[in-house]
């Protein structure tokens, strides 16, 4: 299966080589993320142990489409131009979406707790096309089989430089 994950411009990477899932640490995030990931990692320990957590683990996109939608998200953190790596995955992708946590980050709704609960409850293997802001976490190496310079704008949306 191949999938999508975005990076920021300035990191090199090359066909051919093995991208190791990322170890994240609550103290690197601001107030807000901070706040988010801790309460998905509470409710996954305490209710879905099974699934892998958010702090070790890969984020990927399952197509363009998801790569402008998160990208267009992300350009505070990427910026306008970025990298797309294509993936080969041979192990598992669990998916799920996002929806309810950024609606809670993006002050839509309140309920941090209930948003985390339906965060991992979205879980699926088969319906992932009907999934809205679908991410896919990944706790396996993977390997690159295509890197393409990006660009992203509100107006014009993904363009893909080469």
């Amino acid at each position: 299966m191949r999938v999508y994950h975005i990076v920021k411009d300035e990191l090199e990477f090359a066909v051919g080589s093995i991208l190791y899932p990322r170890s994240y640490n609550l103290d690197d995030f601001k107030s807000k993320k901070h706040e988010v990931e801790e309460a998905l990692e509470n409710v996954r320990s305490n209710y879905y142990p099974n699934f892998p957590s958010r702090l070790n683990c890969l984020f990927v996109c399952r197509n363009l489409n998801d790569v402008e939608s998160w990208s267009l998200m992300k350009s505070d953190i990427y910026g306008r131009h970025f990298k797309i790596l294509t993936l080969e995955v041979t192990t598992p992708v669990h998916w799920f979406s996002a929806q309810s946590y950024n609606e809670y980050f993006c002050d839509i709704r309140n309920d941090l707790n209930q948003a985390c609960k339906e965060y991992w409850q979205s879980h699926t293997d088969t319906n992932i096309d009907e999934m809205e802001e679908c991410e896919g976490i990944i706790t396996t190496p993977v390997q690159i089989v295509a890197v393409q310079h990006a660009s992203i704008c509100r107006d014009i949306g993904l363009k893909i430089i080469d």
